[in-house]
């Protein structure tokens, strides 16, 4: 017989699913290149930000397209049985599907897109991440970023580390440091950040997946700050996000996109 504190355990942990929140803007830009989107059911939750490239109406098409092929996957086989292997069929699916876009002449875009996605399964996290889109994981007053920027300042830092360059050219080569290594529509995907051992989330957990137009704007001071100000409306904290990125802009500001997921929203957040 099961004593009334592991009925009350079992209750609680039933209700402890994904609560997510999202806010998006144009920012100064004449295209709104970001897509995202979210599902949450008993079966398993996801999230995902993507950001597009590709001039005119190329990264919009990109990321939208990116993103339809990752919830289409994931309605497909909700409950997924294995999140390191649903995300990288997936992406490998989105890369070739933006690769292949063309413009009405049937001549190829050149667009592409960056990814960064979250699977809940339970209290399991499994997350991806293509490009120099961000996921934070907020916990206990700290903000912990989980993902790697796949652009060639990563690859100058590791190879200073290494002694393979020297410092000289590590600051001649700063210049391009911004170039993505990887990203959704590149052809061959092959740089693909995936947690293969699934992460477990405490309650109260909050998670933030975000393009760059939120961090190269605020600092993750800022970020965190926003964050615990709002923690008992994360509806209002993406949106304060979100409009904080645009007033603290000089003049332009890219598009900005932020999706907060909380674990457990019944409980608040441990700041």
């Amino acid at each position: 017989m099961r004593d009334e504190s592991s009925i009350i355990t079992e209750n609680f942990r039933e209700a402890c699913r994904p609560r997510i929140y999202a806010s998006s803007i144009i920012g100064t830009r004449k295209y709104q290149q970001d897509s995202y989107a979210f599902i949450a059911t008993d079966k398993g939750s996801i999230a995902v930000v993507c950001d597009g490239m590709g001039g005119l109406e190329g990264g919009e098409k990109a990321s939208r397209t990116a993103v339809n092929v990752l919830m289409t996957d994931f309605l497909r086989e909700v409950p997924v049985s294995s999140g390191a292997s649903f995300f990288y069929k997936s992406a490998v699916k989105a890369d070739q599907r933006v690769y292949r876009i063309a413009d009405r002449n049937g001549k190829p875009l050149g667009a592409g897109t960056t990814m960064v996605s979250v699977l809940i399964n339970g209290n399991m996290l499994h997350w991806l991440s293509v490009g120099d889109s961000k996921i934070y994981l907020i916990r206990n007053n700290a903000m912990h970023c989980l993902v790697r920027e796949h652009n060639y300042r990563q690859m100058l830092n590791e190879h200073l580390q290494s002694g393979r360059i020297t410092p000289e050219k590590y600051r001649q080569e700063s210049v391009k440091a911004d170039a993505l290594t990887s990203f959704i529509g590149i052809g061959e995907l092959k740089l693909i950040e995936i947690n293969h051992q699934p992460f477990e989330l405490l309650d109260g957990d909050v998670i933030l997946l975000c393009s760059d137009g939120l961090y190269r704007s605020l600092k993750e001071t800022q970020i965190l700050a926003i964050i615990k100000d709002n923690y008992f409306d994360y509806g209002r904290a993406v949106k304060v996000l979100t409009d904080t990125a645009l007033r603290y802009s000089k003049g332009s500001q890219d598009n900005t996109t932020a999706v907060v997921v909380n674990y457990c929203s019944e409980v608040p957040a441990l700041f």
